[in-house]
């Protein structure tokens, strides 16, 4: 398994958490893995960046407890059918540590090649 360090950013306003690999890569495609959830691969196929649109609602989280991330996980696992993905946020709420989970799978339409990534925040 590929894991990469990534880095995140929250739009308040309208909602949206995106999240992207630290390390550079050439953008290829961006696929949209569920509502609200877009997918983004680099040139050889491999996720590079998560954006997820109504993320407080996507994750069942109130907007002001975007700001008290602690980390995230998002593990990826591609084979020739399917895209899936498990996202896991750490997020301070009333000073505990607490866990919000999102799957997501969608069909492999496009084709992209077998691989399984873990991209965690450092």
């Amino acid at each position: 398994m590929n894991k990469n360090n990534v880095v995140y950013d929250y739009d308040y306003q309208n909602d949206s958490l995106f999240i992207h690999c630290v390390d550079s890569y050439d953008y290829e495609v961006s696929l949209e893995l569920d509502n609200d959830v877009i997918l983004d691969l680099d040139t050889n196929g491999k996720p590079v960046a998560f954006e997820f649109l109504n993320a407080s609602k996507v994750f069942h989280l109130d907007k002001s407890y975007f700001k008290n991330l602690v980390k995230i996980s998002i593990q990826s696992l591609i084979d020739e059918e399917s895209i899936k993905l498990n996202v896991e946020l750490n997020v301070l709420v009333h000073n505990r540590n607490q866990v919000f989970n999102v799957n997501c799978i969608a069909s492999n339409l496009n084709n992209i090649p077998s691989m399984e990534t873990e991209l965690v925040t450092a």
